[in-house]
């Protein structure tokens, strides 16, 4: 069971999004003692997103305030005041990474959370480095979906151990791929290397090994494209860390 966040809107016909408003609203709002998190439902299927609405509806701490048919319905036409965004995996697909980007950019107050996530390291990895708040896997129940809404929408992200599994084996990944990207590096660019972990600067490298200025410089952008780094600071740490 995992958990990684993400809220839809609901729609129910078209192209454009329907919003909830009389008995269906104030079923959704039962009377707590704080403000219900406001929940914008995302999906392809319209079956799927008014079902998702429905049963989101009996609980008193959120409030449905809208379901679209697709990303470019959320986007085109976004309700004010949402809170979270939820979605599923294959309407993010479906509109291309940068759906959740438009997403979050027409919606800035809410965060995005996607539902329906594979168990696999890549479709999790791929949630987070498009900016999504969390994200919940599959086998997830209602409940943890319920669960994950409240945590995204107070700014908490909890990571099951499934994820956090995923996350830590992406970044050792990384970490790898950075040793290998060394052993390419040019002759040249080692020196290079070797002279940006002493602190010299692009002008104290020149000095050194008789270079102008803007070759180094050239040579430097190489350097951290190579490395998948972006700033000196990194080289050091990097330097460092095969040391140990």
């Amino acid at each position: 069971m995992g958990v990684m966040y993400l809220t839809p809107r609901l729609s129910v016909a078209g192209i454009m999004p329907t919003v909830l408003t009389g008995p269906a609203v104030a079923a959704s709002r039962t009377s707590t003692a704080t403000d219900p998190v406001r929940v914008g439902i995302v999906h392809g299927s319209r079956l799927i997103g008014e079902g998702l609405r429905d049963l989101l509806s009996h609980e008193s701490s959120l409030d449905v305030v809208a379901v679209f048919p697709g990303i470019d319905a959320a986007t085109r036409d976004p309700v004010g005041g949402t809170h979270v965004l939820l979605t599923d995996l294959t309407s993010l697909r479906r509109a291309g990474m940068s759906g959740l980007r438009a997403l979050l950019s027409a919606a800035p107050a809410g965060k995005v959370l996607v539902f329906d996530v594979e168990d696999d390291d890549a479709a999790i990895v791929e949630c987070v480095r498009a900016g999504a708040a969390g994200c919940v896997l599959r086998d997830a129940s209602l409940t943890e979906l319920v669960a994950a809404i409240a945590s995204v929408a107070t700014g908490s992200a909890p990571l099951s151990p499934r994820i956090i599994t995923s996350l830590f084996r992406y970044v050792a990944d990384q970490a790898e791929g950075r040793e290998t990207s060394i052993s390419d590096l040019t002759p040249r660019e080692e020196e290079i290397l070797q002279l940006l972990s002493e602190g010299l600067s692009n002008k104290e490298i020149a000095g050194r090994l008789f270079l102008q200025p803007q070759t180094v410089k050239n040579y430097v952008h190489l350097v951290f494209q190579k490395l998948d780094v972006h700033s000196r600071l990194d080289v050091i740490r990097l330097l460092r860390s095969r040391r140990r």
